[in-house]
């Protein structure tokens, strides 16, 4: 399903791609070298959240790593409690055991729109991080000053299975009021469908926990389920901040049932632009996938031993190809095995990887799907592809799905007129294929293992066979079974009348746009 921009997404937009006064990271290379499986490639960030995709070990949580060490800070700016820096560092991320051999020969490029380059107008200008054999991370202090705040998965750690938190459980107290406390009470309430009366941190040396009065009840991050522990860290860590951060999340949807992902990137969102906070994160979930623009979104995939990072993919493709069973971007109900058969080989690989071909059993049998698809209002891509000799029946299969419908006006007319296609040809596609095999003789034979005029011979017994019995006959003439022999010429026709899936393909292809 395209994602629709809202006016928030475009005010975010606006913002993001035009301001050079909040030192926003807009780019990331690795120009040269290898770190942590992740080859040299680069990344371009044109909306203030950005979620990346992948198998795990695909390199995301590296991604997130070097996104951290893009800025420095101020000894005394911001730090999370228990960190003793305000910045970050490599040897924060790149630990090695002394029988590993830590990252050589490393140069990495960030992009930076900000308003205070020396000797440069403002605007998106680069800087660079090396690493030498055996050698050290060049020039930090040089880096261009931003709070950045990375919160990793221990976020979703129970307080009640910290061994820290158990140990001071009576030590921690009151804190002075920040001010955002009521900001952070209503976004987490409204993403957990709570109303919360009350919202308090309580502190003791370098731990914090979360305290909240519900309906007259009080409880803690004792007592609070992973996710609303990790929506009152994510959130007071934003607003803590300040204006102007930008936060690096390791698997932002933790803890979240599949609504709350939602509301949780819509908040997200509207605390961005209050803040003008940008978020990098990585995700294995749909959901969150589909809440954010296309241009927020990217996959990292390991492809021949090199690093690959697709913009822009949509989250059907993304997590099919993270394995979710049926998760396809778009169904195409067809008729039988048959024209399944011929679509499949007329589509390139990477359409078929992103597509669902259905054999529905019928043309009428379409017609009903693609009713049922209407009355429930179900937002899944489907389109219908009948048989060539259908196309002359057109008006009798529409009559069928507007029976079916619920009293279908011009509106439903207008989607199922959309989503109507047919195979090439006047008639059904056995004999469309066997009529154009007969028109390249020479290239059948080689495929059948035949000679030239066997092939013609067997062509013409086919057409003969009946409707539908093309193939039975083509297989009991060369020996090979009915479905074998269908494979092979759809092959030829398809090699060989390239042309005549042009449009169908066109059309698949807007569709999965």
């Amino acid at each position: 399903m395209k994602y629709r921009e809202s006016q928030l997404d475009k005010r975010l937009r606006q913002w993001f791609g035009n301001d050079n006064t909040k030192a926003l990271l807009r780019h990331i290379s690795v120009n040269s070298g290898v770190i942590r499986g992740l080859t040299p490639f680069q990344v371009n960030f044109e909306y203030p959240i950005a979620a990346f995709a992948g198998i795990n070990g695909a390199g995301k949580s590296t991604l997130l790593a070097l996104a951290c060490c893009a800025f420095h800070n101020k000894l005394d700016g911001f730090k999370l409690p228990k960190r003793k820096n305000s910045y970050y560092t490599f040897s924060d991320f790149f630990v090695q055991h002394t029988e590993e051999i830590g990252p050589q020969g490393i140069v990495i490029s960030y992009g930076i729109a900000h308003n205070n380059w020396k000797n440069n107008p403002p605007g998106i200008r680069y800087q660079r991080r090396s690493k030498k054999l055996g050698g050290k991370w060049n020039d930090y202090d040089v880096r261009v000053p931003k709070t950045v705040v990375f919160l990793g998965i221990e976020r979703i750690v129970p307080h009640a299975e910290r061994s820290q938190s158990r140990s001071y459980s009576r030590s921690f107290k009151d804190v002075k009021v920040k001010g955002w406390e009521v900001k952070v009470k209503d976004v987490v309430g409204y993403i957990l469908g709570k109303k919360y009366d009350d919202y308090r941190h309580l502190e003791h040396t370098k731990y914090s926990l979360p305290i909240v009065r519900v309906g007259g009840v009080t409880y803690s991050g004792f007592n609070m389920g992973a996710g609303e522990n990790a929506l009152f860290e994510i959130f007071s860590t934003i607003y803590s901040c300040g204006e102007n951060s930008l936060l690096v999340l390791d698997e932002i949807e933790l803890g979240l049932h599949a609504k709350a992902q939602r509301l949780f990137v819509e908040k997200l969102k509207e605390v961005c632009m209050q803040t003008h906070t940008q978020v990098i994160c990585t995700t294995h979930s749909k959901e969150i996938f589909q809440c954010l623009p296309d241009d927020a979104r990217f996959f990292i995939e390991c492809v021949a031993g090199k690093t690959k990072i697709t913009s822009g993919i949509s989250s059907e493709f993304a997590f099919s190809k993270l394995g979710a069973i049926g998760e396809k971007e778009l169904d195409l109900f067809v008729e039988d095995q048959v024209a399944k058969t011929l679509i499949e080989t007329a589509l390139g690989a990477v359409t078929r990887s992103r597509v669902r071909i259905i054999d529905i059993g019928s043309a009428t049998a379409i017609s009903k799907q693609l009713a049922a698809l209407y009355v429930r209002g179900e937002n899944r891509k489907a389109l219908a592809i009948f048989d060539g000799d259908q196309k002359a029946l057109e008006k009798d299969n529409l009559g069928h799905a507007e029976k079916m419908s619920e009293n279908p006006g011009e509106e439903f007319r207008a989607w199922i007129g959309a989503k109507v296609h047919y195979l090439p040809g006047e008639t059904w596609p056995e004999a469309w294929i066997v009529q154009k095999c007969k028109e390249i003789p020479i290239a059948v034979a080689l495929a059948l293992g035949v000679d030239v005029d066997q092939a013609a011979e067997v062509l013409e017994y086919a057409l003969q066979a009946g409707k539908h019995n093309e193939f039975h006959e083509i297989g009991a003439q060369v020996g090979l079974s009915k479905d074998r022999c269908l494979g092979l010429l759809c092959d030829v026709v398809c090699a060989n009348f390239v042309k005549e899936f042009d449009s169908l393909r066109e059309i698949i292809k807007a569709d999965l746009a």
